[in-house]
């Protein structure tokens, strides 16, 4: 089986149970940018995907979802949003890459839910999170595996750590899916394996990493793979936002698939 995922290093986090050979795994891994996870997951080029969570919901009627894990983080330093005039000047315009269309909503509902002000985010092609900064824009949303390396000087916030002090929980970035109807009992076991494995072996994955001291505290304390009710919570606020802002037409559904197993406990104790 072939498994997508993003070219970030919290995405290898998550697959580490597998890549470190502490857990077998059943995949053939392959990375791309996360929304070529998504094409790919369409072309039915691979069997299960890391999509972002956006996407996933919004094509909730056609994705299975793995549960009990995903990407998910109280603060993400591969998400920023940057300008000049802090708190007290906030940007009439944001030049983002139209690629990151999660990040891009997140931004979105951050600026008008938690600070009150709605600027216009004008799509790029293309564009790299340096290029970003050298539009004419008051602001630049910088997405990608780079960012934590960059230090732009003007006023920079964190859209993770700002999405938690907005609803009060973690962001759940993404999550492992497959098309409709072709989640095992054996993917679901090994994603969850993995992620586990992971969670277990985090200090010498860590110590394995060539990070800062802001990135070695990311991982070590706020990137998480597990799926607990604070992410559910978080979820739900995603979804309740999603269709506030009329990204849906209603508000979606999680579809999580659960194993055969856990299927028979719950009718049992129905």
């Amino acid at each position: 089986m072939d498994l997508a995922i993003w070219d970030y290093p919290p995405a290898e986090f998550l697959v580490s149970g597998f890549t470190s050979g502490a857990v077998e795994s059943p995949f053939r891994i392959k990375r791309y940018r996360p929304e070529e996870c998504a094409g790919q997951l369409v072309e039915d080029e691979v069997d299960v995907a890391l999509l972002p969570t956006m996407l996933a919901l919004q094509a909730s009627d056609a994705i299975d979802a793995i549960p009990s894990v995903g990407l998910i983080s109280w603060k993400y330093p591969y998400a920023r949003l940057v300008w000049k005039g802090g708190l007290h000047d906030f940007p009439e315009t944001v030049a983002y890459d139209r690629r990151v269309a999660q990040e891009r909503f997140v931004s979105r509902v951050i600026m008008q839910e938690h600070y009150g002000v709605d600027p216009a985010f004008v799509p790029y092609d293309d564009r790299s999170p340096q290029e970003l900064l050298d539009t004419p824009e008051d602001a630049a949303l910088l997405v990608g595996p780079r960012v934590p390396s960059m230090q732009p000087e003007p006023f920079t916030i964190d859209i993770g750590r700002e999405w938690y002090e907005l609803v009060n929980y973690p962001m759940v970035w993404g999550l492992f899916v497959t098309q409709r109807d072709r989640a095992d009992d054996e993917t679901i076991e090994a994603l969850i394996a993995s992620a586990e494995s992971a969670e277990d072996n985090r200090d010498v994955w860590v110590q394995a990493q060539e990070t800062s001291p802001t990135l070695n505290e990311f991982y070590r304390e706020d990137l998480r793979s597990g799926i607990d009710k604070l992410a559910i919570a978080s979820l739900t606020e995603l979804r309740k936002y999603l269709f506030y802002y009329d990204v849906t037409d209603e508000v979606p559904d999680v579809p999580f698939v659960y194993l055969d197993e856990d299927e028979e406990e719950e009718e049992e104790e129905g």
